[in-house]
C-alpha cells in the first residue's frame, strides 16, 4: 500500500478517485491518535521556530493493524503519504531528506537522523602556517550557515570554508612582502599555508574534516618594489594635500 493521503503540490487519493474523503480523513485521524514519530528531521527560523520539517510516523489504520506514514511541512507545501510497510515509508524519507540536503540556494536541515548529510550549521576552525611553518589559530570554534548544496556532505563545507579563505590570500602575500621590503611591515608575516577543520554530524555521530591549501612565499623583484615605494610617495603626497 502507498497513497498520497493529502497534499498541495501532488494529486491525492481522494483527488485520483481511488479514496473517498470520508476515508482519508479517517486515516488522518488515526494518524493523529494514534501516530508515533519514528524519525525526523527539521530545520529552523532565525527565531529558532522549526520551518521546515519531515516525519516518519507509526500509527493504527482505522481498520486495525499498523501503517506508517511520511509528513513533510514547510511555509507553502504540506503532505502526507501512507505506505503499508515501514522499509518503503523509511526509505521515501530518507530519500526526501536528502534530496532537499542538496537542492537550494539556502540550508535546510539543522537536524536530522539520515546518514551521510550534513546539517546546516557547522562549525569550524581556521588556522594559518607562517613562513617558518607554525600554524597559528585565526578562527576558533567559528559558526556558518551554508547553503543547501554546500552542505550536502561535510567535505564539501570544509572546502567551500577554505575556497573563501584563501581567496585574497595571493595578493595579501604580495601586499606583505613589499611592505616587508619597504621597511614597513614585519618579515614573515606572510601566509604559507591555510587549514580549515569542519565539525558537522550526522546520523552516524560526529564528522570531521580537514583541508588545507599551501602558498608560495611572495619574493618581489626589485623593479616591483620600487614601484611600491613610488604608490606610498605618491600617497603620502595625495594625503599631505588635505591636511
Amino acid at each position: 500500500m502507498h497513497c498520497i493521503l493529502s497534499s498541495t503540490v501532488e494529486s491525492s487519493a481522494v483527488d485520483d478517485g481511488t479514496m473517498s474523503q470520508e476515508e482519508a480523513d479517517e486515516i488522518m485521524e488515526a494518524i493523529a491518535s494514534t501516530g508515533t514519530e519514528l524519525r525526523s528531521s527539521h530545520s529552523t527560523d532565525e527565531y529558532g521556530n522549526r520551518d521546515t520539517e519531515a516525519k516518519v510516523v507509526a500509527f493504527t489504520g482505522p481498520q486495525g493493524g499498523e501503517l506508517w506514514a511520511v509528513t513533510y511541512e514547510d511555509s507553502e507545501v504540506a503532505e502526507t503519504a501512507v505506505y503499508g510497510n515501514r522499509h518503503d515509508a523509511e526509505g521515501s524519507y530518507e530519500s526526501q531528506v536528502r534530496d532537499l540536503a542538496t537542492c537550494g540556494m539556502f540550508p535546510w536541515w539543522d537536524a536530522s537522523d539520515v546518514p551521510g548529510i550534513a546539517l546546516a550549521a557547522i562549525e569550524y576552525t581556521e588556522e594559518v602556517r607562517d613562513e617558518d611553518g607554525r600554524w597559528h589559530m585565526v578562527t576558533e570554534d567559528g559558526t556558518d550557515r551554508l547553503s543547501a548544496g554546500e552542505m550536502a556532505k561535510v567535505q564539501y563545507a570544509a572546502a567551500v570554508l577554505l575556497g573563501r579563505a584563501a581567496l585574497d590570500q595571493d595578493d595579501n602575500n604580495e601586499l606583505s612582502a613589499l611592505q616587508a621590503a619597504v621597511g614597513i611591515g614585519p618579515e614573515g608575516a606572510q601566509v604559507t599555508g591555510r587549514r580549515v577543520t569542519v565539525r558537522g554530524t550526522a546520523a552516524t555521530g560526529p564528522v570531521l574534516h580537514v583541508v588545507a591549501a599551501v602558498f608560495e612565499p611572495v619574493r618581489p623583484t626589485e623593479a616591483q618594489v620600487d614601484a611600491y615605494r613610488e604608490h606610498l610617495r605618491r600617497a603620502d603626497e595625495y594625503a599631505s594635500d588635505f591636511d
